[in-house]
This record gives structure tokens, sequence and C-alpha cells, in this order.
């Protein structure tokens, strides 16, 4: 009788840690914190995302390359508002200058 109670006893204690557990842990796929009210999970191996252009530079980039040009690189805005980029005409590689209002020129730089 003794024997039957404690293996009742173990196998209640290692269904109650288990419930426990269980209730702990977040849906499937995600990373438990251990601050339930942090609203953004930790990345653990602390990569960095990727570099994502604005909308501004994805719009010069393609005002750029409508204007004839090729592999737009090197994008870099001055304090002025003036966007300076590197970029292939043919089979030479130039600077180009974009100007506040949209005109483009090749710079002699």
């Amino acid at each position: 009788m003794y024997r039957l109670s404690c293996t009742a006893t173990v196998l209640g204690l290692s269904l109650a840690l288990a419930a426990v557990a269980h209730a702990q842990s977040g849906p499937a796929g995600t990373v438990n914190t251990g601050t339930p009210s942090s609203p953004i999970a930790r990345n653990p191996k602390g990569m960095v995302a990727p570099f994502n252009e604005t909308a501004e530079e994805a719009w010069v980039k393609e005002h750029v390359r409508a204007a004839g040009y090729s592999g737009v690189n090197s994008l870099v805005r001055d304090d002025g508002g003036t966007w300076h980029a590197r970029a292939y005409k043919g089979p030479a590689d130039v600077i180009v200058v974009i100007d506040r209002s949209g005109a483009i020129s090749e710079s002699g730089r």
C-alpha cells in the first residue's frame, strides 16, 4: 500500500510540474524572454536586420536608372539635399549628382 501511495504522489507531482512548464511556454515558434510584459521577443543570436533603404533612396536610384545609368551604388545625401552616387554609363564609371528638383548631372569630382 505504501508503494502505491508513493507512486501516485510522484506521478501527481510530475504531471503538476509538466502543466506548469507548459503554461509558462509561449505559442510554438516564439522565444520566451522571461518578461511577459515585453511586446517584442529578443533575438537570441543578436543578429542585425538587413539595411532597408528609404523610399526616397529607392526613388532616386530608379530615377538615375531611368536616365540611362546602371549599377547605381554609394548613394549619399549631403546637407543641402543633393544626392551623389556612383553609376555606370556604358563602360565608364561616373559620379552622378541629383539635385533637389530631380535634375541629373555628372560630376567632375
